[in-house]
């Protein structure tokens, strides 16, 4: 038998060199996860990016880290991230707004910045195009050019024949050729399809919050969010807006399904973060954000809620709840 043994430790050295012994423990992985806002919800991008990565193989607990910061003011959550670099490796940082993409942007130009979604992230100056980043910055959008608001106020408009007068509320803080050229494109379409616009903008949560206060809720009327990181909650106006009998266009299927909001037709974000697990697994592999072209949306989804139609007295064409890819009840 002792004639045997240094057989046996020749084979167990050769199991080893072939990746069959012993294995090294996973290297963990961290993600910094930025979120404008505070709120107890899990954001539907976020669903979606811990379901891709445990599909690839990133465990929370084991070999995964994702660190949630949140906080309604940007210079305290630039703090926070900055802190939090300066303490821990951090791999991968993932920004679920344009907001949350430009504080990121600010705090490194090295470490990797996934954004999930920036509306217009050319314009914005997070990359140089679509196809080649250029910068460590990259992701997937919101939009893919401005014919998608206007489309949207055509489907609000098909939901709700009755819209005669329509408030648009769009976020303050950013300007841009882009956001110029949706509010050129939802006045065209506007007077295409007979209803006034009144336009309104808001810089925070906070005034976001106290916009019914300024509403003069009238028959045929509607409101209509041109969408970003701020209406990420939209709980009090969608409730001010049912009691005013008032139709409330929203920005994803989770505000129609949890926070009273009327309808949207958007991208889905719980996909867009399912999308973005493969970005951030790529990078993980050793792939440069620069050299990984930003995707755009592949689809728009209908998503409509009966019951709040039913609240203020809304009769939903037929032909459009056939068209919906959800309808709550």
């Amino acid at each position: 038998m002792k004639k045997l043994e240094p057989l046996f430790r020749l084979l167990f050295v050769g199991l080893i060199g072939l990746g069959l012994g012993p294995v090294k423990q996973s290297e963990v992985r961290r993600v910094e996860i930025v979120i404008e806002g505070r709120t107890n919800r899990v954001q539907p991008q976020v669903s979606g990016l811990r379901d891709g990565l445990e599909e690839l193989k990133y465990v929370e607990g084991k070999n995964l880290v994702l660190n949630l910061l949140q906080d309604d003011a940007p210079e305290r959550l630039r703090s926070m991230l900055t802190a939090q670099i300066q303490r821990d490796k951090v791999d991968v940082i993932v920004a679920l707004g344009v907001a949350e993409t430009a504080i990121a942007k600010h705090v490194t130009q090295t470490i990797p910045i996934v954004f999930l979604p920036a509306g217009d992230p050319v314009q914005s100056g997070f990359v140089r195009s679509l196809a080649r980043p250029e910068t460590n910055l990259t992701g997937l959008t919101f939009f893919t050019d401005t014919e998608n608001v206007g489309k949207q106020l055509e489907v609000f408009k098909d939901v709700v024949p009755s819209l005669r007068q329509v408030i648009t509320i769009s976020d303050g803080r950013q300007r841009s050729d882009a956001n110029d050229r949706r509010q050129k494109r939802l006045k065209s379409i506007a007077s295409h399809l007979g209803i006034e616009l009144t336009e309104q903008s808001v810089r925070s949560p906070a005034e976001a919050r106290e916009l019914p206060l300024s509403w003069k809720p009238a028959s045929g009327a509607g409101i209509f969010i041109v969408c970003s990181g701020l209406f990420r909650d939209l709980t009090s106006l969608a409730s001010a807006a049912t009691k005013d009998r008032m139709p409330l266009f929203g920005c994803n299927g989770f505000q129609v399904a949890e926070q009273q909001v009327l309808m949207t037709y958007a991208p889905d974000l719980y996909s867009i973060g399912y999308r973005g697990a493969g970005f951030v697994d790529r990078i993980f592999k050793g792939a440069m954000p620069q050299n990984l072209p930003v995707e755009t949306p592949t689809k728009f989804d209908l998503v409509i809620n009966r019951r709040i139609a039913a609240e203020i007295g809304l009769k939903i064409p037929p032909k459009m709840l056939l068209l919906a890819d959800r309808v709550f009840d």
